[in-house]
């Protein structure tokens, strides 16, 4: 097949962009997003599986590579998520929480009674911690209502049919003016930072939704998406939000009590906050650096003409 219906966006084509441990993945050129064969999608969609049964040394070099996230990447993009959170941050959930050694971290620093933070996983691995108000089962499960959460390494794994039926259960979940963070690895990151990120066989990501892509999804539910400044890795939704302050008030004039919640703890207030800003300050300093460019390639132009 030369070019087709992008089944992420439905209105773009889709062509060639690499074959991965055998699979086609394809590219649209509409939307941007990156998603193994239409057909694998309909197998997966009928309960299908790519991933085969895994061996005692790949859960253990999974269960080491989750504790070292647990304590640091996605520590930070929950403290990240409750400093841009712009409602009081009184239940907080780990959506697809793995083995649940985020929610593990989050009651030892700053939840010790484990009043806030949850974690909900449909397929927990054998290594799943044992801890307070970590729920086995899906999102429809669960009970009450949640200000904030993260959702991370989560939707690479879902087909479109997939991830709307997940955004239709959040939303069930999720109070008014709510903040969720999506940590997920989009098209930019795919393309410039880690090629190797799709990996259907291993890690079954099958697709690298772009923020064009996938805010239709999330739309239909009642999210409004905001990129992240800076990140080609992630981004975060809103669930009927009020407000919508610039990104720059999220991070230097947040909630006073999600302040005191993230600063019981001052080094993880620390690394989030110092996180958002050196990513925010980035972007900043790639838009006034093409502006320069830009620029200074007019006056160039602007030079070498001829004078009448």
């Amino acid at each position: 097949m030369t070019s087709f219906d992008c089944p992420i966006c439905v209105s773009g084509r889709s062509a060639g962009y690499a074959v991965i441990d055998g699979y086609p993945y394809f590219t649209c050129a509409q939307c941007g997003s990156i998603h193994i064969d239409p057909d694998v999608i309909a197998m997966l969609d009928a309960g299908g599986s790519l991933v085969g049964d895994y061996t005692e040394e790949y859960w253990q070099q999974e269960r080491v590579g989750a504790i070292e996230r647990a304590s640091g990447v996605s520590l930070c993009r929950a403290g990240e998520a409750i400093l841009y959170c712009r409602r009081p941050v009184r239940r907080f959930l780990d959506l697809g929480a793995g083995p649940g050694f985020l929610l593990q971290e989050l009651h030892r620093l700053i939840d010790p009674s484990a009043e806030i933070f949850h974690g909900v996983e449909k397929y927990p691995p054998p290594y799943a911690a044992s801890c307070p108000n970590f729920h086995i089962g899906g999102i429809e499960a669960l009970e009450g209502r949640f200000d904030a959460g993260v959702c991370i390494e989560v939707v690479e794994h879902l087909t479109p049919r997939m991830l709307d039926r997940m955004l239709a259960d959040l939303a069930t979940v999720s109070e008014p003016g709510s903040l969720w963070l999506f940590n997920t690895g989009m098209p930019d990151y795919v393309r410039n930072e880690d090629p190797a990120y799709l990996d259907p066989r291993h890690r079954g990501h099958i697709i690298s939704y772009s923020l064009a892509g996938v805010t239709p999804y999330f739309e239909a539910h009642g999210f409004r998406v905001s990129a992240l400044p800076g990140r080609s890795f992630g981004f975060f939704v809103e669930f009927e939000p009020s407000e919508s302050p610039e990104f720059d008030a999220r991070l230097y004039h947040p909630v006073p009590e999600n302040l005191s919640l993230l600063q019981r703890n001052g080094l993880l207030h620390q690394a989030s906050f110092e996180a958002a800003r050196s990513y925010y300050y980035q972007a900043e300093y790639m838009v006034r650096t093409q502006w320069a460019l830009s620029l200074d390639e007019k006056l160039r132009g602007d030079a070498r003409a001829p004078s009448r």
